[in-house]
């Protein structure tokens, strides 16, 4: 059995809203029972297979891509390469305190702790903050020097040879102590403004949505931006978003997920969104 986790700020839908800045997800005995056969998806914000939530959010649903064959092993590795994306106009926004993150932390990780049943956890220092650029493939790297087959990229972490009963308490204790060791800046799981948003959208339609057609993905319809603004702050996430889309073609295959992730990251750079 394989093991997918979307890594976000929290751990898992009942954590999100205490703990959403935290990157991980729900625990793997939760993860287990969720889905049988090839794939079981965890979560940041959201396991974004169609998109359910972690950032405290949850989409209001989404649309499948429409193609006329899946996308092949082929198509990502000769996919055009595309021009970094920076916005016209970068975004200049209040800065977090070291104080008031390092308490979001350990508010996150008492809630991450409890989550995985660890009723002693251990005391770990943080060693940097990252973002939803690299806490993918951070945290897998992490997991693989604890001795768990995982990979990583963007948002997202899989897992290979999946995660067996057997290995359920080693594992969520690697994963906690990895969450701890290199937790998503709070800032990155703070309600998103229009700006922002505005930001997104214009990253979805310039890199994003041509970024997956390389890879043979049509997603669809987009919307106007202003439609898209108001209704992402309606619901307090993106309402549109091509990045799962285009997961779903990937899904079955370990390497296509984390190749499309690092190709088309589901995010602009950080600086670019939260300063």
């Amino acid at each position: 059995m394989k093991n997918t986790r979307r890594l976000y700020s929290g751990l898992a839908v009942a954590a999100a809203a205490t703990a959403k800045f935290v990157a991980t997800a729900v625990p793997a005995q939760a993860a287990t029972s969720s889905m049988s056969g090839s794939q079981r998806p965890v979560s940041r914000m959201k396991s974004r297979i169609c998109v359910a939530a972690v950032l405290a959010i949850a989409l209001a649903g989404c649309t499948s891509p429409s193609m006329t064959e899946s996308p092949s092993t082929t198509d990502l590795q000769s996919s055009t390469v595309m021009t970094p994306w920076a916005p016209a106009h970068p975004l200049s926004l209040p800065t977090m305190s070291d104080e008031e993150a390092y308490k979001l932390r350990d508010d996150g990780l008492r809630e991450v702790a409890a989550a995985y049943g660890l009723t002693d956890p251990p005391d770990v220092a943080l060693i940097r903050w990252t973002s939803w650029n690299d806490v993918g493939a951070t945290v897998a790297q992490c997991l693989r020097d604890a001795g768990f087959n995982a990979i990583g990229g963007g948002t997202t972490v899989r897992y290979p040879d999946g995660i067996g009963p057997a290995q359920t308490t080693a594992f969520n204790l690697a994963e906690y102590v990895c969450t701890a060791e290199y937790t998503v800046h709070p800032k990155y799981a703070e309600p998103m403004t229009a700006d922002q948003f505005g930001v997104l959208y214009d990253y979805y339609v310039e890199f994003e949505v041509p970024c997956v057609a390389t890879l043979g993905v049509t997603v669809s319809q987009t919307p106007t931006r202003e439609t898209f603004i108001a209704q992402s702050l309606q619901q307090g996430t993106q309402t549109w978003d091509p990045w799962s889309e285009a997961q779903e073609h990937f899904a079955a295959s370990d390497e296509g997920v984390i190749s499309m992730s690092n190709k088309c990251p589901p995010y602009p750079s950080a600086q670019y969104m939260w300063g």
